[in-house]
């Protein structure tokens, strides 16, 4: 998140003060649904992985606000961006070292993100791609886990990061569609038990520019 601040105190103070206001900068709203695919890798019960754990995630939403300077001829910019969905989690447990049983839990995962973002200007198509980071937000929810006291909610706080490439399509004077592919990542931590999740999602969504 430090660095996403860091980023928009740089464009903002690039951008001469003389005589700049907002209607030199273009600003839009977009939202967008996605569906998701998590990596079946990266959990850890006790200190220990396997290979069976299976991680599903169901469709999620997002909203992102872009700024776009005109010293930049709208080539470079920042987004601030949440987004979030429900996802599942099964995997194997061993029980005393005699056989394994059967973890489960929900996990809603939340994060809100701020993005550097290049792309090109055109008067219908704006291909862009992009990189961000800030804070990702992992709740535990409805675990059932053996040799593990059951938590109806648990909360990890963790860094993320991502990558993104889309394109926006426009469609009327000020508003447009969009496609994207984003991959993203953070490591949850929570009691005796720990995920580095990673996600690729697909949006599609509508925004508009004021």
């Amino acid at each position: 998140m430090k660095i996403g601040v860091v980023l928009i105190w740089l464009l903002l103070l690039s951008v001469p003060s003389n005589g700049f206001g907002l209607e030199n900068i273009e600003i839009y709203l977009a939202g967008y649904g996605m569906a998701t695919q998590p990596l079946n890798q990266g959990l850890l019960f006790k200190g220990s992985g396997g290979k069976d754990e299976k991680i599903h995630g169901d469709p999620g939403l997002g909203v992102k606000i872009g700024l776009f300077p005109s010293l930049f001829h709208g080539y470079l910019g920042v987004e601030l961006e949440s987004f979030g969905q429900n996802n599942s989690l099964r995997f194997p447990v061993g029980e005393s070292g005699v056989g394994t049983g059967k973890g489960k839990s929900g996990l809603i995962t939340y994060s809100s993100m701020v993005n550097l973002i290049l792309r090109y200007p055109g008067r219908h198509a704006r291909p862009y791609v992009g990189i961000g980071g800030g804070l990702s937000n992992g709740i535990l929810h409805h675990s059932d886990i053996p040799g593990r006291k059951d938590h109806n909610f648990e909360t990890s706080y963790a860094p993320g990061y991502q990558f993104f490439g889309g394109i926006q399509l426009v469609v009327a004077a000020n508003w447009f569609v969009f496609g994207e592919y984003k991959y993203s990542a953070a490591n949850y931590h929570w009691n005796q038990l720990s995920l580095n999740f990673r996600s690729e999602y697909f949006l599609g969504g509508i925004g508009y520019v004021f």
